[in-house]
């Protein structure tokens, strides 16, 4: 019995072939990786965000178990000479709640003092941010991640009575001197506060707004007020709500 051995021609693919399909892999690749990465980074943050946030809460109501106070009985002010020596035992001040009971802190500086040493910067527009009308207290972290308060403004109570809203009290600018933010990439860029990709950024955080992953920026607007820290805008609130 003989067998017949059948060769079969195969066609390679050409060298113009391959460099035009390389071509489209870079082209798709140059689009959709700057869009994946901005969604990883997004996720990062947010992540951080609610690990900051849940932070501070702890730092309050640790204050308010060991020295039966809060932020609603707030009445001193933390200067630019003492905002490092405030403690709950003997000052009642946002700084001494802070200074007292937040766990891994690293480094308690003026807004000033920390552009000048580490170089941050408020960058970008601000809703519920703003340098020019009030003097910061920053707390870094040891994770990197910053905590900045209103310390000259917050010299009075921040509390929420049974049936008053959070959004017409930021509105309004009853709880202004309330008011701080969270950088959670502390003092590397980009710096930038994170606003709606959908809808107009604002205090008023029943607004509308949605927040796209990829416009997830690395600071937040928060208020503090009784035993609690919560969004300060719209966009703050949304990212916090978000499943992800």
């Amino acid at each position: 019995m003989s067998f017949e051995i059948i060769k079969s021609k195969f066609r390679a693919f050409t060298l113009a072939e391959v460099l035009i399909t390389l071509g489209i892999i870079g082209v798709v690749a140059a689009m959709t990786i700057p869009t994946l990465l901005a969604n990883v980074n997004g996720n990062k943050y947010r992540a951080q965000l609610k690990k900051t946030l849940s932070t501070i809460i702890q730092a309050v109501r640790l204050n308010q178990a060991n020295y039966d106070w809060t932020f609603a009985d707030v009445t001193e002010q933390c200067g630019g000479t003492n905002f490092q020596t405030h403690t709950s035992d003997v000052n009642m001040s946002i700084c001494a709640i802070l200074n007292s009971n937040l766990a891994g802190k690293q480094g308690v500086y003026r807004d000033r003092d920390l552009r000048t040493s580490l170089g941050y910067s408020f960058n970008g527009d601000s809703v519920g941010l703003s340098h020019a009308d009030g003097q910061y207290t920053l707390y870094l972290l040891a994770d990197g991640s910053i905590i900045g308060v209103r310390s000259i403004s917050f010299q009075k109570s921040c509390s929420l009575g049974i049936g008053e809203s959070l959004s017409e009290k930021l509105t309004s600018g009853d709880f202004h001197h309330c008011t701080g933010f969270i950088d959670v990439n502390g003092t590397s860029l980009p710096n930038m506060e994170t606003m709606c990709s959908v809808g107009t950024t604002t205090k008023d955080i029943n607004a509308d707004c949605v927040v796209n992953g990829r416009d997830i920026k690395d600071v937040f607007p928060i208020v503090y007020h009784d035993a609690t820290v919560e969004a300060a805008t719209n966009a703050t609130r949304y990212v916090l709500q978000s499943a992800k």
